[in-house]
């Protein structure tokens, strides 16, 4: 299925308009008969010049037979053309984009006919009731299609040929152990002596705009073998993602010659259940698989919503709760989000789920920026200016993204405890009635921390690190040591401001299949020196005593792992420190005068601004000191006593 570049969100009306001119005309689309039915494009035999012709027939769903669907990229609708659809002893021109034409120009066999899905001219596209129903079945059709063809576009640069060449070369290579352990030499040692060239058109290949587009999640997603054509030339889907699974591990030489492995590797069995021992069981959850969508380019924002519907993600166990979250295109953009956010409340706190994964649609609200009183009509979402919506700071704006989210489904934190969660809505469902506890006050801010604000360089000694600016200005200490005691009583200032900078690091627990509670905490401890020595060089404010430990820990470790963690968990948030003088990331929203509260359910505290007496939801936060159930031992001491938080 296609995608419109999100600048050209107007062209999708135009296109419809045009659609429904050939409506008024007479067209080739009579009402498909049950809720089983799809059609497909009989595309007739010829020549490139020869003008595009072809039928439409019924199928059932579940025994469509043998047919091919196509992948691409929809292209601008105002520069329409159209294929001539046979209908009885009627032809009729169905309206299709220019990138479509190309496409099928390019599929057409000269001397026989092929058997299709499109979306374009499969579905009555000026039909809304048709497109909602149809959209259901988009997963059911890809995963059975007998082939998948992918269209990247024509190949106007020359590059396809080499870009595919190489990638056949580096899959030899890889197969070859000597091979591979050569490549290895070069890659890592002779980085500088390798030449552009060689990787300009893999760059480009995985630079074409296919690969960013939202619908493709599904299309690619499943097992149904798929075929990429770029141009003339063809390359098979497994083998390009076999080479980027291995490229991966080669970061420097990723990012010298700026190969985008991860648009390949994110996309591909998107749509398969994963290995449940890996990392990649967060996808069991749909709004993790929703969160990790936000980069993707949509026409339809809905479609953020809609294009996951065939996932296995979405086994929400209740039918009357379930029967809410189906395409219907007679919604508004915001119904759809604020129905959804409801839903995934709903059915987390009807199944009593007390893992902390049932609060996760409010680890998603991600707020660009967060004031009751501003009121603008427009944001930015993916470069380009929309129109903004107004949805309760409660319900994530799956439009725009800030960061990964913390309380991911496989993140091991608990800050509820055991405790499930206890919510309401109120107000036609614009507030949310929620139960937890009051911590504390956000007392000081760091500025937003950027991309990479902890990345390893070369210490001039001219310019203050981060690392540096945070723990003068917001820890409010001067020199680095493994001595004071913080909140908790157990841990030093240290190591309590680096495990928040980073999430605790459980992202490098993950990443190596560690069980995290398992792990001492001195591990983190020597990491965190070894970043600290690294980055501050021969600066007295380290401490003798960190300095050792750094030392001790380079015979151990191979590699500094904690700026890796640390620059991901951080990205577009900010360090703070609570009044009580608790360490937190927070959203980049965050502000003095914020509540850190533990709702029941959620795996992270949230903070929460308060409005009256009301509340916004300004997001999830890593608080040290309270990621093991902490605060519900508090209420045990009669410390903290039970609260109910309206949102608005």
């Amino acid at each position: 299925m296609g995608d419109l570049a999100p600048s050209l969100e107007s062209s999708v009306g135009d296109f419809v308009e045009s659609s429904k001119a050939n409506s008024a005309k007479g067209e080739p689309y009579a009402a498909l008969p049950d809720g089983q039915s799809i059609r497909m494009l009989i595309l007739e035999p010829g020549e490139l010049a020869d003008p595009l012709k072809g039928r439409l027939e019924l199928a059932d769903i579940d025994s469509a037979g043998s047919y091919e669907t196509l992948s691409y990229v929809w292209g601008t609708s105002n520069q329409v053309d159209n294929i001539s659809i046979r209908h009885g002893n009627n032809e009729w021109p169905v309206d299709l984009t220019a990138s479509l034409k190309e496409t099928l120009l390019r599929l057409r066999f000269p001397d026989k006919q092929r058997r299709l899905w499109v979306d374009q001219i499969c579905i009555n596209q000026s039909d809304v009731a048709e497109r909602s129903q149809q959209v259901q079945f988009m997963n059911r059709i890809y995963k059975h299609a007998s082939h998948i063809l992918v269209w990247l576009g024509p190949d106007d640069t020359g590059l396809a040929k080499p870009a595919f060449e190489l990638v056949h070369s580096l899959d030899h290579i890889f197969q070859d152990e000597i091979k591979h352990a050569k490549f290895s030499t070069a890659a890592i040692k002779d980085l500088e002596e390798q030449s552009r060239d060689r990787w300009n058109a893999l760059d480009h290949l995985t630079g074409r705009p296919w690969f960013t587009r939202g619908w493709i999640v599904q299309e690619i997603g499943t097992k149904a073998p798929a075929t990429l054509l770029w141009g003339d030339e063809d390359i098979d889907w497994t083998v390009l993602h076999r080479v980027c699974e291995i490229l991966t591990d080669y970061h420097l030489l990723r990012s010298r010659f700026n190969i985008r492995t991860s648009e390949i590797k994110y996309v591909f069995e998107r749509f398969v259940h994963p290995d449940m021992s890996s990392h990649h069981a967060n996808r069991v959850s749909f709004i993790y698989e929703l969160h990790r969508a936000r980069g993707l380019k949509f026409t339809d924002h809905r479609d953020r919503v809609y294009a996951w519907l065939g996932h296995y993600s979405k086994h929400w166990t209740f039918k009357e709760l379930a029967e809410t979250l189906k395409a219907d295109y007679k919604k508004t953009l915001a119904e759809v989000y604020i129905d959804l956010a409801k839903l995934a409340l709903k059915v987390e706190t009807d199944e009593r789920n007390n893992d902390g994964s049932a609060l996760i649609a409010l680890a998603a609200v991600q707020h660009i920026n967060l004031s009751p009183s501003e009121a603008p009509a427009q944001t930015h979402v993916e470069g380009q200016i929309v129109d903004k919506i107004w949805l309760p700071s409660w319900v994530p704006d799956w439009r725009t993204y800030q960061s990964f989210i913390l309380s991911e489904p496989v993140n091991p934190h608990r800050a509820h405890g055991k405790s499930s969660s206890k919510l309401a809505f109120d107000m036609n469902d614009r507030l949310l009635r929620i139960h937890g506890l009051q911590i504390d006050k956000i007392k000081i801010c760091s500025r937003p921390l950027a991309t990479k604000e902890f990345h390893l360089k070369e210490s001039s000694g001219e310019n203050e690190s981060t690392i540096e600016y945070i723990w003068r200005d917001v820890c409010e200490r001067d020199q680095f040591n493994l001595s004071g005691q913080y909140l908790d009583g157990e841990d030093c200032y240290v190591f309590a401001c680096m495990q928040t900078l980073s999430n605790g690091c459980v992202q490098i627990a993950s990443r190596e299949k560690m069980p995290y509670h398992g792990i001492p905490k001195v591990r983190w401890l020597e990491q965190e020196a070894m970043y600290l020595v690294k980055a501050l060089g021969q600066s007295d404010v380290v401490a003798p005593d960190l300095r050792q430990l750094a030392e001790e820990a380079e015979t151990k470790y191979i590699e500094e792992q904690w700026s890796r963690s640390a620059n991901g968990a951080s990205k577009n948030r900010i360090f703070a420190k609570t009044e009580k003088g608790y360490y937190v990331l927070g959203p980049k929203v965050t502000q003095p005068g914020d509540v850190v509260c533990v709702l029941f359910g959620g795996k992270l505290p949230f903070c929460l601004r308060p409005l009256g007496d009301r509340y916004l939801l300004v997001g999830e936060c890593y608080v040290h000191g309270l990621m093991n159930g902490e605060a519900m031992e508090m209420t045990n001491r009669q410390e903290l006593a039970e609260e109910v938080f309206k949102i608005v």
